[in-house]
Protein backbone atom coordinates (compact mmCIF):
# COMPACT_ATOMS: atom_id res chain seq x y z
CA UNK A 1 0.00 0.00 0.00
CA UNK A 2 1.18 3.84 -0.51
CA UNK A 3 2.83 4.85 2.31
CA UNK A 4 0.39 8.11 2.40
CA UNK A 5 -1.92 5.56 3.72
CA UNK A 6 -0.22 3.58 6.77
CA UNK A 7 -1.35 3.57 10.04
CA UNK A 8 1.29 6.19 11.02
CA UNK A 9 0.58 8.44 8.09
CA UNK A 10 -2.98 8.90 8.91
CA UNK A 11 -2.54 9.64 12.77
CA UNK A 12 0.26 12.03 11.98
CA UNK A 13 -2.31 13.56 9.56
CA UNK A 14 -5.57 13.57 11.70
CA UNK A 15 -3.28 15.59 14.12
CA UNK A 16 -3.74 18.36 11.83
CA UNK A 17 -7.40 18.41 12.05
CA UNK A 18 -8.02 17.32 15.31
CA UNK A 19 -6.80 19.45 18.78
CA UNK A 20 -4.69 16.53 20.61
CA UNK A 21 -5.89 16.59 24.70
CA UNK A 22 -8.85 18.64 23.99
CA UNK A 23 -12.37 17.47 24.62
CA UNK A 24 -14.89 18.96 21.92
CA UNK A 25 -16.81 20.85 24.64
CA UNK A 26 -13.82 22.83 25.79
CA UNK A 27 -14.01 25.99 24.24
CA UNK A 28 -10.16 25.52 23.33
CA UNK A 29 -11.32 23.43 21.03
CA UNK A 30 -13.08 25.67 18.53
CA UNK A 31 -10.24 28.10 18.62
CA UNK A 32 -7.74 25.42 18.05
CA UNK A 33 -5.95 25.64 14.33
CA UNK A 34 -6.59 21.93 13.87
CA UNK A 35 -10.64 22.63 14.25
CA UNK A 36 -10.55 25.53 11.81
CA UNK A 37 -8.50 23.40 9.17
CA UNK A 38 -11.22 20.66 9.47
CA UNK A 39 -14.20 23.27 9.37
CA UNK A 40 -12.91 24.82 6.54
CA UNK A 41 -12.35 21.16 4.94
CA UNK A 42 -15.93 20.34 5.58
CA UNK A 43 -17.31 23.67 3.92
CA UNK A 44 -15.04 23.25 0.94
CA UNK A 45 -15.93 20.08 -0.11
CA UNK A 46 -20.21 20.81 0.88
CA UNK A 47 -19.21 23.12 -2.55
CA UNK A 48 -17.82 21.05 -4.80
CA UNK A 49 -20.31 17.90 -4.54
CA UNK A 50 -20.43 17.36 -8.49
CA UNK A 51 -18.10 14.19 -8.21
CA UNK A 52 -20.40 12.97 -5.73
CA UNK A 53 -23.82 13.79 -7.64
CA UNK A 54 -22.12 11.76 -10.35
CA UNK A 55 -21.15 8.66 -8.39
CA UNK A 56 -24.50 8.59 -6.99
CA UNK A 57 -25.90 8.50 -10.48
CA UNK A 58 -23.60 5.81 -11.67
CA UNK A 59 -24.92 3.54 -8.77
CA UNK A 60 -28.24 4.05 -9.65
CA UNK A 61 -27.55 3.12 -13.02
CA UNK A 62 -26.03 0.22 -12.19
CA UNK A 63 -27.83 -1.14 -9.48
CA UNK A 64 -31.43 -0.16 -9.90
CA UNK A 65 -32.35 -2.18 -7.66
CA UNK A 66 -31.28 -0.81 -4.82
CA UNK A 67 -32.08 2.27 -3.18
CA UNK A 68 -29.74 5.00 -1.82
CA UNK A 69 -29.93 7.19 1.27
CA UNK A 70 -27.28 9.85 1.70
CA UNK A 71 -26.19 11.13 5.18
CA UNK A 72 -25.73 14.46 5.91
CA UNK A 73 -22.26 13.56 7.27
CA UNK A 74 -20.43 16.41 5.99
CA UNK A 75 -22.18 18.68 8.66
CA UNK A 76 -20.65 16.61 10.99
CA UNK A 77 -18.17 14.56 9.90
CA UNK A 78 -15.18 14.26 7.39
CA UNK A 79 -17.02 12.07 4.92
CA UNK A 80 -19.47 11.38 2.54
CA UNK A 81 -21.85 8.49 3.21
CA UNK A 82 -24.74 6.48 1.16
CA UNK A 83 -26.32 3.68 2.72
CA UNK A 84 -27.40 1.25 -0.64
CA UNK A 85 -30.14 -0.82 0.49
CA UNK A 86 -30.54 -4.20 -0.97
CA UNK A 87 -33.14 -4.79 -3.27
CA UNK A 88 -34.57 -7.73 -0.12
CA UNK A 89 -34.52 -4.61 1.94
CA UNK A 90 -37.59 -2.89 -0.10
CA UNK A 91 -40.47 -4.99 1.10
CA UNK A 92 -41.70 -3.67 4.57
CA UNK A 93 -40.02 -7.01 6.54
CA UNK A 94 -38.53 -4.99 9.34
CA UNK A 95 -35.27 -6.09 8.18
CA UNK A 96 -32.87 -3.37 6.57
CA UNK A 97 -29.65 -4.28 5.46
CA UNK A 98 -27.17 -1.60 3.33
CA UNK A 99 -23.76 -1.46 2.40
CA UNK A 100 -22.50 1.58 3.15
CA UNK A 101 -19.88 3.82 1.32
CA UNK A 102 -18.12 6.42 3.29
CA UNK A 103 -15.41 8.97 0.97
CA UNK A 104 -13.01 10.85 3.38
CA UNK A 105 -12.44 14.73 2.14
CA UNK A 106 -9.35 14.79 4.36
CA UNK A 107 -7.29 11.84 2.08
CA UNK A 108 -8.51 9.91 -0.91
CA UNK A 109 -10.12 7.21 0.94
CA UNK A 110 -12.70 5.22 1.40
CA UNK A 111 -14.49 2.18 3.18
CA UNK A 112 -17.30 0.22 3.07
CA UNK A 113 -18.94 -1.94 5.95
CA UNK A 114 -22.55 -3.73 5.96
CA UNK A 115 -25.29 -2.81 7.91
CA UNK A 116 -28.54 -4.62 9.16
CA UNK A 117 -31.67 -2.71 11.13
CA UNK A 118 -34.28 -4.95 12.56
CA UNK A 119 -37.15 -2.91 13.63
CA UNK A 120 -38.01 -4.67 17.32
CA UNK A 121 -41.21 -2.44 17.61
CA UNK A 122 -42.52 0.90 16.24
CA UNK A 123 -40.13 2.34 18.62
CA UNK A 124 -36.98 0.64 18.77
CA UNK A 125 -34.88 -0.68 15.88
CA UNK A 126 -31.81 -2.58 16.97
CA UNK A 127 -28.65 -2.57 14.90
CA UNK A 128 -25.69 -4.99 13.26
CA UNK A 129 -22.13 -3.78 11.26
CA UNK A 130 -19.44 -5.58 9.91
CA UNK A 131 -16.72 -5.33 8.28
CA UNK A 132 -14.70 -6.97 6.47
CA UNK A 133 -14.87 -9.52 5.75
CA UNK A 134 -18.76 -8.89 4.91
CA UNK A 135 -21.32 -11.48 5.25
CA UNK A 136 -21.59 -13.36 1.93
CA UNK A 137 -25.16 -11.64 0.78
CA UNK A 138 -23.31 -8.67 0.80
CA UNK A 139 -20.32 -9.57 -1.28
CA UNK A 140 -21.53 -8.89 -4.61
CA UNK A 141 -22.94 -5.60 -3.95
CA UNK A 142 -19.72 -4.49 -1.66
CA UNK A 143 -17.69 -5.44 -4.94
CA UNK A 144 -19.14 -3.26 -7.33
CA UNK A 145 -19.41 -0.53 -5.00
CA UNK A 146 -15.89 -0.70 -4.55
CA UNK A 147 -15.07 -0.66 -7.89
CA UNK A 148 -17.35 2.46 -8.49
CA UNK A 149 -15.88 4.19 -6.06
CA UNK A 150 -12.53 3.39 -6.86
CA UNK A 151 -13.62 4.52 -10.21
CA UNK A 152 -15.36 7.76 -9.37
CA UNK A 153 -12.65 9.15 -7.07
CA UNK A 154 -9.34 7.34 -7.55
CA UNK A 155 -9.71 5.89 -3.54
CA UNK A 156 -7.93 3.65 -1.86
CA UNK A 157 -9.89 1.30 0.52
CA UNK A 158 -8.23 1.22 3.80
CA UNK A 159 -7.49 -2.50 5.59
CA UNK A 160 -9.39 -3.14 8.91
CA UNK A 161 -6.01 -3.09 10.60
CA UNK A 162 -5.78 0.82 9.51
CA UNK A 163 -9.31 1.60 10.47
CA UNK A 164 -8.81 0.53 13.88
CA UNK A 165 -5.90 2.01 14.50
CA UNK A 166 -5.64 3.82 18.18
CA UNK A 167 -5.51 6.89 18.08
CA UNK A 168 -5.95 8.00 22.59
CA UNK A 169 -5.07 11.58 22.63
CA UNK A 170 -8.15 12.63 20.59
CA UNK A 171 -12.05 12.86 21.02
CA UNK A 172 -14.37 12.99 17.88
CA UNK A 173 -17.60 13.03 18.35
CA UNK A 174 -19.09 10.95 20.83
CA UNK A 175 -15.92 8.63 21.01
CA UNK A 176 -13.94 9.76 24.13
CA UNK A 177 -10.55 9.58 24.36
CA UNK A 178 -8.32 6.15 24.86
CA UNK A 179 -11.43 4.99 22.58
CA UNK A 180 -10.71 6.80 19.19
CA UNK A 181 -9.67 5.00 16.51
CA UNK A 182 -8.64 6.49 12.84
CA UNK A 183 -12.01 5.46 11.52
CA UNK A 184 -13.73 7.85 13.81
CA UNK A 185 -11.14 10.91 13.00
CA UNK A 186 -11.00 10.06 8.88
CA UNK A 187 -14.89 8.97 8.09
CA UNK A 188 -17.38 8.99 11.28
CA UNK A 189 -18.03 8.29 14.71
CA UNK A 190 -21.68 7.15 14.45
CA UNK A 191 -21.33 3.57 12.27
CA UNK A 192 -24.50 1.80 11.75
Amino acid sequence: MDERFSADALVELVHHYYPSGIHGDDPRHRESEEYKRLTAARLAAQKEDAGWKTFRQRVREQLPECKQWELPGLLYDPSRRVRIYLPDSQVPAGERKAVVVLTSILAPIHILHASREVDLDEERSSYQSWFPPLPPEYLPYEARLDALVRESFGTVRLSNDVLFTPVPDLQVGNTGFEEVKLLHCLFTDDIW
